[in-house]
């Protein structure tokens, strides 16, 4: 395997594992919420002010989605970054923010063990101490971790999805596996991950290159498939121009056919193959 090649896998690897470990975090952290609410409700008290039993602390995550997120995904989001983005002399940001999310989980999930062996064996007064740290870092730990999800997600979205956006892997592997790994993230699913990877052209540019990538690789039916998408986001905008406020200029209804019409050939022609 030639290094072109093993570079453009370990980008679509960091994109994959970071939406996967992004998914993952937010069902553990709006889980973690909805736990705290419900005590919240259940005793009437705000919930700073909560005194849980050992039990419903514990409760409030799961400990063994927390391991997982850590051994897996983000183990290997961590170990990507370095690799892609430590041989140069500038580092990326976005490796630093993805290696202190890592040590922050890390510290998550051992705190979270250190309080299920410590508390159940503990007196009284010992569980109250622990109680009142806990009460302290678990919200912090939890906020800030979400705020580093935060930063890497920008810079994901306004500079490395650009950047990666022309690679074969890239463009093949977020259209096939796009809208099932970005469900949940965005609320206009593959199409709003499409604007952040090519913000002159969107959905349009995202599928067209798709489908010429499948073409040139003799994926025919994949190509027909994609140029249909395309075709669709094209349709769309043409529709919209109807009945706009402001006439949309004669050039660009123009130019917007004239890509319709080579859409429709290249369709034609990956069909024709297939």
């Amino acid at each position: 395997m030639n290094g072109a090649v093993r570079t453009d896998e370990r980008r679509w690897t960091l994109v994959r594992t970071f939406y996967r470990s992004y998914r993952a975090f937010s069902a553990l952290f709006e889980a973690y919420e909805r736990r705290v609410e419900s005590f919240v409700a259940l005793y009437g008290k705000d919930r700073r002010e909560l005194k849980l039993a050992p039990d419903e602390l514990l409760s409030l995550f799961d400990g063994n989605a927390l391991s997982a997120l850590r051994d897996n995904e983000l183990a290997l989001l961590k170990d990507t970054a370095h690799q892609l983005f430590r041989g140069g002399d500038v580092p990326d940001p976005f490796d630093s923010h993805v290696t202190n999310i890592y040590h922050e989980v890390s510290i998550l999930k051992e705190e979270h063990w250190t309080v299920r062996e410590d508390v159940m064996r503990s007196d009284r007064k010992a569980y109250d101490r622990y109680y009142r740290e806990v009460n302290i870092y678990y919200p912090r730990r939890l906020r800030h971790t979400r705020n580093l999800y935060g930063k890497a997600r920008e810079r994901l979205e306004t500079v490395l999805l650009p950047a990666f956006s022309r690679n074969k892997i890239m463009v093949r592997s977020v259209y096939l596996f796009g809208e099932r790994l970005v469900h949940g993230v965005y609320e206009r699913g593959l199409d709003q991950c499409y604007e952040y990877m090519y913000p002159n052209g969107g959905a349009l540019t995202g599928f067209t290159l798709a489908a010429d990538s499948f073409l040139d690789g003799g994926f025919c039916a994949e190509a027909g498939q994609a140029y249909g998408r395309a075709l669709a986001v094209l349709d769309a905008r043409l529709a919209a121009t109807d009945g706009t406020e402001e006439p949309v200029p004669e050039r660009e209804l123009r130019e917007l056919a004239a890509q319709r019409r080579n859409l429709l050939r290249r369709r034609e022609r990956a069909l024709a193959l297939d």
